[in-house]
């Protein structure tokens, strides 16, 4: 069985992959394993009709589905993962939409992944701090979770 290297990231903020990413290649290449690529879609805010505030309040639109947002971050991710993943060592991307740490921890246990490999704050954190939900996910995975600093 391939041994899977998880690596969450955030398309919003370069510094969430730019380090770890290559981290989590490197843990790939020494297990004998593959990395798969992932990123959650972030909640709408509750209350806020999203069709709207998506395109403004003179052109939203019924049809507008979150499932358009997973579709654009598998591309996106697909399109990084071309760039800095060597072909032998990929094994996929995906995309969820939800809690950010509830759908990381899902998604390891239904890859079976052996290692998550995450940077530990956003940039506006201070060096001393975990991300909120870098601390969760390493709280609640199933499996070893090696956290990068950038």
């Amino acid at each position: 069985m391939t041994k899977i290297v998880l690596i969450p990231i955030d398309l919003e903020h370069k510094s969430s992959w730019q380090k770890a990413l290559p981290t989590a290649v490197d843990q790939a290449r020494i297990l004998g394993g593959k990395v798969e690529l992932m990123t959650v879609v972030h909640h709408i805010v509750g209350g806020l009709d999203w069709r709207y505030a998506i395109r403004g309040a003179e052109h939203g639109s019924l049809n507008y589905d979150i499932k358009d947002f997973v579709k654009q971050a598998e591309e996106r991710l697909s399109e990084i993962a071309k760039e800095y993943i060597p072909d032998e060592l990929f094994n996929g991307v995906v995309a969820k939409h939800g809690t950010i740490y509830e759908q990381i921890v899902e998604t390891a246990e239904e890859i079976d992944a052996e290692l998550i490999v995450m940077a530990a704050h956003r940039p506006s954190l201070k060096d001393y701090l975990l991300g909120p939900n870098t601390a969760r996910v390493a709280r609640h995975a199933h499996c070893s979770v090696q956290i990068v600093r950038g």
